[in-house]
């Protein structure tokens, strides 16, 4: 297992280590906004989180980007992992679609929408 998976710590800039990287795994146990979840997309990166409350499922749209599994279900996200290295297409779909799922992100077009939302009122 050493031979293919490192463990790095904390990284400041980890968009190196996403840059080289195969998959993105998130195990969180409760995040925020999940930002490294949104690089990784912008990187291509295929991604495989936990199912954490506020964040991953609504960016991976409910694991249409990349595989979802239940906090503390090591099982599922090992059967995660061997799914990425046995169906390269369907990753690769994943990725693609996360990658253009990116514009909902979009701060030029989320503060003209707050714009409109508040003009309404003034």
């Amino acid at each position: 297992m050493q031979k293919i998976v490192k463990l790095i710590g904390y990284k400041k800039n980890p968009e190196p280590y996403i840059k080289i990287s195969d998959v993105f795994v998130l195990t969180s146990i409760y995040e925020g906004l999940p930002n490294v979840l949104i690089e990784s997309l912008y990187l291509k990166k295929y991604i495989i989180s936990s199912d954490c409350p506020t964040g991953p499922k609504e960016i991976l749209n409910d694991g249409q980007y990349g595989g979802l599994f239940k906090v503390g279900d090591y099982n599922q996200l090992f059967k995660l992992l061997k799914n990425f290295s046995n169906k390269p297409k369907k990753i690769k779909y994943k990725i693609n679609q996360g990658y253009k799922s990116l514009a909902r992100f979009d701060h030029e077009n989320n503060c003209r929408k707050y714009f409109q939302i508040i003009s309404r009122y003034l």
